[in-house]
């Protein structure tokens, strides 16, 4: 559930927004790099592209700037309402986010072309202390992006929330635009940052066509005691360790088309994780060394109704997930979601999505509750229905409702009918 604060599951390759007259869009080769999916889509789309004139200032020096808020308010409107909430909406649930970027040119001092320094801060804070927005001021990203062989082989490297560079978790351009959709917290699960960043690398390894790659990454963990205790244990975000967060390897292999006039978007990828961190064996009682996890992911454009503007159009997203359930609360999960970018020829920017998603809690954490005294779960199934509205430039209005049956693994709880609206507003 905490997932869905995040927004949910997508496209790089979806192709930016209309330019303005100015064109705008020549700021977009200077936006932050490595993230599957972009918090701001283009330049284009925020209140102020120019900024007055400092935008282009900025940039005769190498340098772009961005900022991002984000407010949404969550609740059950089933009223199963709890003081001390054991999943989002159960309370009145309140997130605010504020996100700044900085880039540097990089190849202004011989790194090659497209290098890439980013600085990235954050603030947030969320009422459901279960997803870690602990309200401080944190460093979000401070890493370089760095194509080699004429864009064949890609480095990036430093502090990053790695979870976003891997799977796919947005549907949309940008995270602001994407309507809300299921989202798996398997990778979280088995140790990728998603929150406060962790030291690492990937490198990505692509085709000539750029179309096949094999991305493989190395990276701190995130802490085995969860994403409160993480977040509590990085406050600032620069921490090179932290406790009970050993290295962890991920390698995901995929082919990739993006939208055009002439082709469908389609992405299909399958990965796998390796965590040598301590987690916790529900039957031994004692830490095991190390976890693992797999997944499949695939989505496809139906269709394509404006050859103008490639990317709108229906799509389908398919996901499924695996962890071993001796040391994993969520041991499966799959998840489908359709949803249409541009749903109405007069909304070419809208999003529309409907999804399923059924997630397996694992047998050996549920006895383990159970014969300390805990009621507990075996499965939750959740559908769920987004919109988000452009309501101008920069500005998105996304409002979801989902039903959710055994919200909760422990105690059991009743089905939960969550309302989510939201706001995101680009400068």
């Amino acid at each position: 559930m905490r997932n869905k604060l995040l927004l949910t599951s997508l496209l790089l390759s979806l192709a930016p927004l209309t330019q303005a007259a100015d064109d705008c869009s020549r700021f977009d080769k200077m936006l932050p790099k490595g993230p599957e999916t972009p918090t701001i889509g283009s330049v284009c789309d925020t209140i102020s592209p120019e900024w007055g004139g400092l935008r282009q200032d900025m940039a005769d020096y190498g340098l772009y700037a961005q900022v991002q808020l984000l407010t949404n308010l969550t609740y059950d409107v089933a009223g199963n309402w709890k003081n001390e909430p054991n999943y989002v909406g159960q309370r009145l649930t309140t997130g605010n986010a504020l996100s700044a970027d900085l880039t540097w040119d990089l190849a202004r001092i011989g790194m090659g072309e497209g290098a890439q320094l980013h600085l990235g801060a954050m603030y947030a804070y969320n009422n459901f202390k279960g997803n870690g927005q602990d309200g401080h001021v944190a460093i979000s990203d401070l890493s370089v992006y760095q194509p080699l062989f004429n864009n064949r082989v890609i480095l990036h490297y430093g502090y990053s929330a790695w979870l976003t560079h891997f799977y796919g978790l947005y549907l949309g351009s940008s995270t602001a635009s994407s309507a809300l959709g299921p989202t798996s917290v398997m990778l979280s699960q088995a140790g990728l940052t998603s929150l406060k960043p962790s030291p690492g690398m990937d490198i990505r390894f692509q085709s000539e066509d750029q179309r096949w790659y094999d991305h493989i990454g190395v990276a701190r963990s995130q802490s085995s005691d969860g994403l409160r205790a993480d977040s509590k244990y990085n406050t600032y975000g620069l921490r090179w360790q932290v406790p009970n967060a050993g290295t962890l390897l991920i390698n995901e292999i995929g082919y990739r088309v993006n939208a055009s006039e002439s082709e469908h978007m389609t992405w299909l990828r399958g990965g796998s994780v390796y965590n040598k961190t301590p987690y916790f064996d529900y039957n031994s009682g004692q830490d095991r060394k190390e976890t693992w996890s797999h997944y499949l992911a695939a989505t496809h454009q139906l269709s394509q109704p404006d050859a103008s503007l490639p990317f709108r159009g229906w799509y389908i997203d398919g996901k499924t997930n695996y962890a071993p359930q001796d040391r994993n609360v969520f041991t499966q999960d799959a998840s489908l979601t359709l949803f249409s970018i541009g749903p109405f020829d007069s909304r070419p920017m809208d999003m529309l999505s409907f999804g399923l998603a059924w997630n397996k809690f694992s047998k050996d954490a549920k006895a383990y509750y159970e014969r300390h005294g805990s009621s507990a779960e075996s499965y939750s199934t959740t559908a769920s229905t987004a919109y988000t509205l452009r309501v101008s430039n920069g500005v998105y209005w996304t409002n979801q409702l989902a039903w959710t049956h055994h919200p909760s693994v422990t105690p059991k709880e009743d089905d939960a009918w969550n309302l989510l609206t939201q706001i995101v507003i680009n400068l």
